[in-house]
C-alpha cells in the first residue's frame, strides 16, 4: 500500500458496548496508518426503547461517509457485525471484517427471541461480566462493567428475526473465538462459505475475547496482515 492513500477504518461495536470496545485495536490500526473511526451508537430521539436497526445504520453510514476515503474498510463484532455486512450493501467498503458476528436472514437456525423494551445491561453484577469475559485481565473486566450500556430491545428483535442483507461484493474476513458462547461458530462459517470468505478461529476465545481479551491485539495484528494481502 502506498503512504499517501487516505485509508479508513469503521469499527462497529456490540450490543450494550460503544466504541470503547475497539481500544485494544485502534492503537495497532493507527500506527498502521490506518484513520479509525470508533464511535458509540446513539439511540434516536425518542430515547432507546424507540431505537431502531435503521437507526444504527444511517450512523454507522454517516460515520463511513463522513471522511473521504481512498481504501475503506468496515470492521463489526456481535451486533455491529450485522451492521457492518448491512452497510456494505450502500458503502461498498474494499473489506468486510466480522467479529463472532450475528448472522443474516436465512443463515444459521434463528430461535426468534422477545427482549424487554430497554435491556438493562447497565444493572448487571461483575460477577456477570467476569462470567462473560474468561480470557480477559482484571483490569478490562472491570473497565468493561462500568461501561456496559442499556441495549434497545427493539434492535435486538429485529436482529434476532434477521435482517436480510445482500451478499458482500468485497473480500471478507470471518474472526470466530471457539469459546463463543453467544453465537456460535457454525454462523460465522456459513457467511464465509456463503461469501466467499476467510475465516480465522481463535483458541480459548470467548465472544467478546478478540476485542477485550488478552490476545486482542495480536487479533488487531493478525487482520492487518490480511488486509495487507487482500486489499490494494
Amino acid at each position: 500500500m502506498t503512504t499517501n492513500v487516505i485509508r479508513v477504518a469503521v469499527f462497529v461495536h456490540g450490543a450494550g458496548g460503544g466504541g470503547w470496545e475497539w481500544n485494544a485495536w485502534t492503537p495497532i490500526f493507527e500506527r498502521a496508518g490506518w484513520h479509525c473511526i470508533a464511535g458509540d451508537l446513539q439511540p434516536n430521539q425518542q430515547g432507546i426503547a424507540q431505537t431502531r436497526f435503521a437507526d444504527y445504520l444511517a450512523q454507522v453510514e454517516h460515520q463511513a461517509k463522513e471522511h473521504k476515503a481512498d481504501r475503506l474498510i468496515l470492521i463489526g463484532a456481535s451486533m455491529g457485525g450485522i451492521l457492518a455486512l448491512k452497510a456494505s450493501e450502500m458503502l461498498h467498503p474494499n473489506a468486510l471484517i466480522l467479529v463472532n458476528s450475528v448472522g443474516p436472514a436465512g443463515i444459521g437456525n434463528r430461535k426468534t427471541k422477545a427482549h424487554p423494551k430497554v435491556v438493562e445491561w447497565s444493572k448487571g453484577t461483575l460477577t456477570e461480566t467476569q462470567d462473560s469475559m474468561p480470557d480477559s485481565d482484571e483490569a478490562t473486566i472491570r473497565f468493561a462493567f462500568q461501561h456496559w450500556r442499556d441495549e434497545s430491545g427493539a434492535v435486538l428483535d429485529e436482529i434476532s428475526k434477521g435482517i436480510p442483507v445482500d451478499p458482500p461484493k468485497t473480500p471478507t474476513l470471518i474472526v470466530l473465538g471457539d469459546k463463543d458462547t453467544d453465537v456460535p461458530n457454525s454462523v460465522g462459517k456459513e457467511m464465509a462459505t456463503r461469501y466467499g470468505g476467510e475465516v480465522r478461529v481463535y483458541e480459548g476465545m470467548s465472544h467478546v475475547g478478540p476485542l477485550l481479551g488478552k490476545r486482542a491485539p495480536e487479533v488487531a495484528k493478525d487482520v492487518l496482515k490480511w488486509l495487507d494481502t487482500n486489499i490494494r
